[in-house]
C-alpha cells in the first residue's frame, strides 16, 4: 500500500520526521538557543521527531512480528512510548514558562509536570515485565493491556493544564498569545481523537507536530514583530505602516520619562504586568495602530490631529489610573510626555519624522509640559537651532576655547563665615547664536553623544583654573554625568588630568546624581570607591529632585548632602515643609554627613537654613556665577582658607 506497511497508513509519520527535522535545523541556526523559550521548542520538535522515526519502526514490526525476535519488536515499540509524551510535557511546561509570574509557583508547576512524565516512564518501563500498557504474543502479535489508553488521558491532562493555565493567567498575556494557547491542545486533541477511533490511521507524531508547528511558526512570526512584554508592533511595523499609509496620518508618540526608577523599584512580575497593561491601554484607543519603539516610547498612527488629540486625552486618563494603582506598590507615578506629527504620503520619511517628535518630547521636558505637543514651524526651527549648537559645540569643546567656558559660584560655609570653595558651572558664551542656556546645550550634547566630551573638557579647565589660582583657590566642585562616570577609563583620566595639572585629588570635588545609580550601580561605585581611596571627594547632587535610596547615600563614600533648591522653596509653603527641612538635615548630620543647600536667595530662606544647621550655602544671595577671574578677586576681597597642600 502506497505511503503505509500493510493496512497501517504512515504517511503523516512521515512528513511530521522531516517537518521537526525542518525546525530543528532552523532553530540551531538562528542562533535561537540564547533564547530559552526557543530551546523549549527545540525540544519539543526533537522529541517529536522521535516519537514519529520509533512510531514508524514500531509500526514495521508490529505488521512484521513474526519475522524479528519478540525481545527486538518490544524494545522498538517501548522506546516510541517512552518518547511519545515528552512533547506534550514540555509545551505544557512553554506556556506555564510564558504565563506565570511567581517563580515559586512555576517551579512547582514545571515539577508537577515532570513528575507525570516520569511516572509515565516509570510505568512503560515496567510495561516490559508487566504488559499494562502493551505486549507481544507469539500468535496474535503486539496486544493492547489494560493501561491502553493511558497515553491517551496523559496527553488530555496535559492539554486541559494548558488551557487552564491560559485563563487563569490570560491577565500576563498578549491577546495572541493567549489565543495561540487555547487553540494549542485542541489542535493536537484533534489528531489524538482520529487516531483513538482510526488505530490504522497513524497520527501520533501528526498531533504533537501540528500542534508544536502552529504555537511555532505563529509565535516565531508574532515575536518577530510583536513586543512580547507589551502585545504591541515593533517599530519596524511602524516603519513599514509610515511608508505605506497611502492618505497619510498622525504619528503620535508617548514616552515614560522615569521608567528607569519604576523598574528599579518594581519585580519583575510586577513589571511584565505594568507593560502589558501600558501595552492594553494603547490596543484598546489605537487597535491594530499601536506601536512600541523602545522599552520607554510608545506610538500610534492616528486619522486626524483631531482624532489622535480625544484619544491621547483618553489614553493619559487611563496611565493616570494605572499609575494610582501602582502607587500601592511603589510611590512613584508614572510620568508622561507626548507629541504628535502630521504627515503625507509624500513627506513620510520616518527617521526625519522621529528626529522631529524627539525633539519636541525634549522640549516638553525642558519645559515640563504635559500636555499633548503638536507640531508646527517652531518645531523645525528648534531643530535647526539644535544642529547649529551641536556644530558650535563639536568646534569649541577644547581646553583653549573662549566661548565655552566654565564659570564658578562660591559656596559659603556657615561655620567659618567665609566662602571655602566653589561650584563649577558650565557655559557656551559669544557665539554665532549669542550666549546659549546651559539646559539647552546640554540637551543638545546628550542627544548627540557630546556628554562626555563636554564634561572631561569642563572637568580639565577647573584643573588649569585651580593650577592657575594656587593660592586663593582651595577646591572646586564639578559635576561628573552617568556618561562620564560609566566610562571604563574615568579613574584613570581623572586622575591623571589631576597629575598633569600638578594638584592634588582633594582639590576636586565631584558631583554625582543619584538617578546614575539606577542602572549602573556597580560599575559607578566601584569608581567612586577607586577615586575615593585616591583623596577625590564626593557630593551627592540634587537631593530632593527624585526618589532617593538612602542605602546608596550611606553605603558609598558621600562626604556631604547637596539639598535641592525645592526643598528649600517648601519650607516657606508651611510648617511641614520646614520640619521634613529640619528632620532630614539632623537625620544626615547624625550619620556624619555635611549639608550644602543651593538655590538661596532671600533673608528668610537663609535665615531658615541656618536654623536647620546647614553647613554650606550656595545661592544669589551671596553670589551668582562669575567668570573665572572676578570669582578669584571675590574670594581674595571676602577671605579664603589656607590651601591645603
Amino acid at each position: 500500500m502506497e505511503f503505509g506497511i500493510s493496512d497501517y497508513y504512515i504517511i503523516g509519520e512521515l512528513i511530521t520526521c522531516w517537518g521537526s527535522v525542518l525546525i530543528c535545523i532552523n532553530t540551531l541556526l538562528s542562533y535561537a538557543l540564547y533564547d530559552k523559550h526557543q530551546r523549549f521548542f527545540l525540544g519539543a520538535a526533537a522529541s517529536t521527531l522521535l516519537a514519529s522515526f520509533f512510531n514508524i519502526i514500531s509500526v514495521h514490526f508490529i505488521t512484521n512480528f513474526s519475522d524479528k525476535p519478540l525481545y527486538s519488536c518490544t524494545i522498538i515499540t517501548t522506546l516510541y512510548f517512552l518518547v511519545l509524551l515528552i512533547c506534550p510535557c514540555i509545551m505544557t511546561c512553554y506556556v506555564f514558562d510564558m504565563a506565570i509570574q511567581s517563580k515559586k509557583k512555576l517551579n512547582n508547576l514545571t515539577m508537577a509536570a515532570g513528575m507525570v512524565l516520569l511516572v509515565y516512564v516509570f510505568l512503560v518501563i515496567l510495561n516490559i515485565t508487566t504488559g499494562w500498557i502493551f505486549t507481544y504474543d507469539e500468535v496474535k502479535g503486539y496486544v493492547r493491556g489494560p493501561l491502553k489508553n493511558l497515553t491517551y488521558f496523559l496527553s488530555f491532562g496535559y492539554g486541559l493544564a494548558i488551557v487552564i493555565t491560559a485563563v487563569i493567567q490570560r491577565r500576563f498575556l498578549a491577546r495572541r498569545i493567549f489565543c495561540v494557547f487555547i487553540a494549542y491542545p485542541f489542535i493536537s486533541l484533534f489528531f489524538v481523537g482520529i487516531q483513538f477511533f482510526f488505530p490504522k490511521l497513524i497520527l501520533t507524531g501528526v498531533a504533537s507536530f501540528t500542534s508544536v508547528l502552529f504555537a511555532y511558526v505563529t509565535i516565531q512570526s508574532y515575536t518577530m514583530e510583536i513586543n512580547m512584554k507589551t502585545g504591541l508592533m515593533m517599530d519596524s511595523r511602524l516603519r513599514k505602516r509610515i511608508s505605506t499609509q497611502r492618505r497619510g496620518g498622525v504619528l503620535f508618540v508617548m514616552t515614560i520619562d522615569n521608567i528607569n526608577m519604576i523598574q528599579s523599584s518594581l519585580d519583575a512580575s510586577e513589571l511584565n504586568q505594568l507593560f502589558l497593561q501600558l501595552g492594553k491601554i494603547f490596543m484598546t484607543h489605537f487597535p491594530r495602530n499601536a506601536y512600541i519603539i523602545s522599552i520607554n516610547r510608545f506610538a500610534a498612527i492616528g486619522k486626524s490631529v483631531d482624532d489622535v488629540k480625544v484619544k491621547s486625552a483618553l489614553i493619559f486618563e487611563d496611565i493616570k489610573k494605572l499609575s494610582s494603582d501602582i502607587n500601592s506598590l511603589i510611590p512613584i507615578p508614572i510620568e508622561s510626555y507626548s507629541a504628535a506629527l502630521e504627515f503625507s504620503r509624500e513627506e513620510n520619511d520616518y527617521d526625519s519624522m522621529i528626529d522631529l517628535v524627539n525633539s519636541m518630547l525634549v522640549r516638553a521636558k525642558a519645559a515640563q509640559l504635559k500636555s499633548l505637543q503638536i507640531c508646527d514651524e517652531s518645531v523645525f526651527v528648534d531643530r535647526e537651532r539644535k544642529r547649529y549648537i551641536y556644530r558650535i559645540l563639536r568646534r569649541e569643546l577644547t581646553l583653549e576655547s573662549e566661548q565655552f567656558q566654565v564659570w564658578y559660584q562660591p559656596i559659603y560655609s556657615i561655620k567659618n563665615n567665609r566662602f571655602e570653595y566653589m561650584e563649577a558651572l558650565s557655559r557656551l558664551m559669544k557665539t554665532e547664536l549669542g550666549d546659549i542656556p546651559p539646559q539647552e546645550f546640554v540637551q543638545v550634547a546628550e542627544s548627540r553623544g557630546l556628554i562626555e566630551m563636554l564634561g572631561f573638557v569642563a572637568f580639565e579647565k577647573v584643573c588649569k583654573f585651580i593650577s592657575d589660582n594656587r593660592n586663593t583657590v582651595n577646591a572646586v566642585s564639578i559635576n561628573f554625568s552617568v556618561y562620564q562616570m560609566m566610562n571604563p577609563n574615568v579613574v584613570q583620566n581623572v586622575l591623571n588630568t589631576i597629575e598633569r595639572f600638578s594638584l592634588s585629588p582633594s582639590n576636586i570635588i565631584m558631583e554625582i546624581t543619584e538617578s546614575i545609580f539606577i542602572d549602573n550601580y556597580e560599575l559607578v561605585m566601584k569608581h567612586m570607591l577607586e577615586l575615593a581611596k585616591a583623596g577625590v571627594k564626593f557630593y551627592l547632587d540634587d537631593f530632593g529632585t527624585g526618589y532617593s535610596n538612602l542605602t546608596n547615600v550611606i553605603s558609598l563614600p558621600f562626604s556631604t548632602i547637596k539639598m535641592d533648591r525645592s526643598l528649600v522653596l517648601a519650607m516657606e509653603d508651611g510648617q511641614k515643609g520646614v520640619s521634613l527641612f529640619f528632620d532630614l538635615v539632623s537625620t544626615f548630620k547624625e550619620v556624619g554627613f555635611k549639608i550644602l543647600v543651593e538655590g538661596v536667595e532671600t533673608n528668610n530662606q537663609n535665615y531658615l537654613v541656618e536654623r536647620a544647621g546647614v553647613d554650606y550655602i550656595q545661592g544669589f544671595l551671596y553670589s551668582r556665577p562669575l567668570p573665572p577671574q572676578e570669582c578669584v578677586e571675590l574670594l581674595k576681597r571676602a577671605g579664603v582658607p589656607a590651601v591645603e597642600s
